[in-house]
């Protein structure tokens, strides 16, 4: 059942390439909607409403209950060959689960308008009402999101990160589909059945992997076993993180529904494009790193779990430093090439595409963040990932609502998730290295500054040919602009990694390196 520690990076790739799709179709999603809604009050409501769920998740789901879930099962499995004992536990889990979210669901339904005047303030009549609308069929997602993320859990603790990665391609083209196929007809409802029937595709998709190593559906009468009680112990703690960021990120679609129309659509539009590499790139690396970490942990392999650790932070700054510099570049034609068609105006994508240059910044800082979260989760250390929650989430309030109510307006929300993001993962990594070699620390810092001298000679090209060219993606997508868009960003791009080989970075020998390797040159 084990993976050998040299495979880590390539699975990290793997993984990548079948995320890839999946984010990819769901900012095609937020361009379909853009679409067929534009910038306007109703995109407004289904983008807020649709977020709802998605956050909640991260509670009974993707978050925190897998965080509490991982290094527990990866404990069992070490103790028990046989497997009987990790299968005992993840059908406590799924039973768990299900007599927890049960009465939650029902209760969100029956008080669906408190819920939405919290979560999604509206100011007009009409907007509420399609929100609690909404509200009550999209709530019912989270329990089929909850089943499928315990699956996922099982199976990328067994290695097994393929079908994990594909079952969110079932969801997306499930939305996509329903949206395009039922709008005429039903508008903004043609999105329901599009959620529900993707979320089942999940479950479906992903428990045929989940039965083939051997688990079972099975619910557990007797389900409150020893590790069952050491998850939930995990949970607790997990869960009041994953609720600060819950609130903040929710704090900050509330904010934006108060700035003028058209700002709740331009901030999510942003997100989905920044969080497509968080998607790919970030979560790609947590998600196999993780679990390694934890079976680390599990074995007392405290060597393997520093060498995991480091190999782990240098894809981080190799892949996500790059990535945000050229989100940043090219904000401008990824927004206007993916949403400016039909009710999407120029003004729309100027608008969008300033809040993702703004976010660019963040993305290597947020990916450094949630990584570091995990190697303290690996460990059972909740204690600190918490405290650090509250300074992040503490200074993307304050920073926000400041410059919110400047002239930046919806931008201000976008640099306080910047700040917020600097400034804990800068805490985080300190505290991390208290544990680990200080010549490690060193080396990593000096591994950024070459990833960051690499970008140099690029944003001079950048300028150079922005000189020339000007806005050509003011048109939205023409086969000029892609023309223009494929030729500037492969010339960027190659010239990043030329730099990169100049300065010793090569980054092939990440991949086919010994895992006893430090070096990545």
């Amino acid at each position: 059942m084990s993976q050998k520690p040299a495979t880590a990076s390539r699975s990290t790739l793997v993984l990548m390439a079948a995320t890839s799709l999946s984010r990819i179709l769901g900012f095609v999603r937020n361009a379909v909607v853009g679409a067929l809604f534009g910038q306007t009050w109703k995109a407004d409501v289904l983008n807020a409403v649709f977020n709802i769920p998605f956050n909640l998740r991260k509670l009974m789901a993707e978050g925190a209950l897998s965080t509490a879930f991982i290094p527990v099962l990866a404990q069992s499995i070490e103790e028990d060959p046989t497997l009987q004992k990790s299968k005992d536990l993840a059908r406590s889990i799924l039973t768990f689960q299900l007599l927890i979210l049960t009465p939650l669901i029902l209760l969100a339904i029956l008080f669906a308008a408190p819920i939405i005047s919290l979560l999604a303030p509206f100011s007009v009549p009409e907007k509420q009402l399609l929100a609690v609308h909404l509200f009550r069929w999209f709530i019912l997602y989270l329990v089929l999101v909850s089943v499928a993320a315990v699956l996922m859990a099982v199976l990328n603790t067994h290695h097994h990160f393929g079908s994990p990665a594909v079952s969110p391609i079932l969801f997306s083209i499930s939305v996509i589909g329903f949206l395009i196929w039922l709008y005429p007809t039903m508008n903004v409802d043609a999105q329901i059945p599009g959620v529900l029937i993707g979320g089942l595709a999940q479950v479906i998709f992903q428990g045929f992997f989940f039965k083939k190593i051997g688990y079972s559906f099975k619910p557990k009468r007797h389900f409150w076993t020893p590790e069952l009680k050491k998850t939930i112990k995990n949970w607790l703690p997990a869960l009041s993180i994953s609720g600060i960021a819950l609130i903040s990120q929710q704090i900050s679609i509330s904010l934006a529904a108060l700035l003028p129309e058209g700002s709740v659509s331009s901030l999510m539009n942003a997100i989905v494009f920044w969080q497509l590499p968080n998607g790919v790139l970030a979560a790609s690396i947590v998600t196999v790193y993780f679990p390694r970490m934890s079976r680390q942990v599990a074995q007392k392999d405290w060597e393997g779990v520093s060498r995991s650790m480091t190999q782990g932070l240098e894809f981080q700054a190799l892949l996500l430093i790059p990535a945000g510099f050229l989100m940043a570049l090219f904000s401008g034609p990824l927004i206007s090439l993916a949403f400016q068609r039909q009710n999407f105006t120029f003004a729309d994508t100027q608008v969008t595409s300033s809040v993702l240059s703004i976010l660019s910044w963040g993305l290597f800082t947020s990916g450094l963040f949630n990584y570091l979260q995990r190697f303290f989760f690996s460990q059972g250390n909740f204690r600190t990932p918490f405290w650090v929650n509250i300074v992040w989430a503490s200074v993307d309030l304050v920073v926000s609502v400041i410059l919110m109510n400047t002239p930046l307006h919806v931008l201000g929300l976008a640099w306080g998730t910047v700040v917020s993001f600097f400034v804990s993962s800068v805490v985080m990594l300190l505290l991390a290295w208290k544990t680990l070699d200080k010549k490690r620390l060193q080396e990593y810092l000096l591994f950024i500054l070459k990833v960051i001298l690499s970008l140099l000679p690029a944003w001079g090209l950048w300028v150079f040919l922005y000189h020339f060219t000007g806005v050509w993606w003011s048109k939205g997508l023409t086969l000029l602009s892609v023309g223009i868009f494929v030729g500037e960003g492969l010339a960027t791009f190659g010239l990043i990694l030329l730099v990169l080989i100049l300065l010793g970075i090569r980054p092939w020998r990440m991949l086919r390196r010994n895992p006893k390797e430090e070096n990545p040159a």
